[in-house]
């Protein structure tokens, strides 16, 4: 069976200035250090910066058996 997955997109206001990609860098790192990983390149629309992540459900007990 595959491991399932946690999917997250980390998303902060765009600006055009260095602050943007400072406060994207910082809450990337905190999801990192939680166990995410990245998935792809960091994203952007007009209003928005975005970083997609992932990381393994981990399952703290068995599943059911049918």
């Amino acid at each position: 069976m595959k491991t399932p997955i946690e999917y997250i997109i980390v998303a902060v206001p765009f600006h055009a200035d260095a602050a943007t990609h400072d406060e994207l860098a910082r809450k990337v790192n905190e999801k990192l250090n939680a166990g995410y990983e990245l998935r792809g390149a960091p994203f952007f629309s007009k209003e928005m910066m975005y970083q997609a992540m992932t990381r393994p459900i981990i399952q703290t007990s068995p599943p059911p058996t049918p």
